[in-house]
């Protein structure tokens, strides 16, 4: 084996990157398809995620006024898989009226099915974070989302603006 920092090459003459040398290629956009890699938990989500990406299940996801259904295949890790979104979520009220705010919109997470795609949001942001990962102050009707500013998705308290959340559930 010869080490050449964020690589090393095999014995067989296999280049294998180091996750370091992974994640550069991946924040650079750059394809990492067909190249060898040492094992890692991030680089097994990220082919199960291109897999079902590239699979037949993959579906345009819309809300039509019926339930979608999310749980199909969420590749969300322990603890994010079973927590319970809507005391957490509750625990980082500071008011009556933060709480009123979360439970309803919790209320129309839950009608649509969608707290599995919470889930995962809190487990990307607690990812992110620990990786230093820098992300946007908020986009679109999202920043509407008392819940997602909760999340952490974004850094704009809806209340502070008025912003309704019918915006983001439109």
């Amino acid at each position: 084996m010869i080490d050449l920092g964020n690589r090393w090459v095999a014995d067989d003459g296999t280049v294998v990157l180091r996750q370091a040398a992974l994640e550069l290629m991946l924040y650079r956009g750059q394809s990492i398809a067909g190249l060898s890699a040492e094992p890692s938990e991030e680089l097994e989500l990220y082919h199960a995620s291109n897999q079902l990406l590239d699979s037949q299940y993959a579906e345009p996801i819309a809300y039509d006024g019926q339930p979608c259904t999310y749980d199909r295949r969420w590749f969300t890790p322990e603890p994010w898989a079973s927590i319970d979104v809507d005391q957490l979520l509750e625990s980082r009220c500071k008011d009556e009226h933060e709480l009123q705010r979360c439970r309803s919109e919790m209320q129309l997470f839950h009608q649509r099915q969608m707290i599995p795609v919470l889930r995962q949001l809190l487990y990307m942001i607690d990812r992110w974070r620990e990786s230093s990962v820098v992300w946007g102050v908020g986009r679109g009707s999202s920043v509407s989302s008392f819940v997602l500013y909760l999340i952490g998705i974004n850094r704009i308290n809806p209340l502070r603006f008025g912003l309704d959340a019918s915006e983001f559930f439109k």
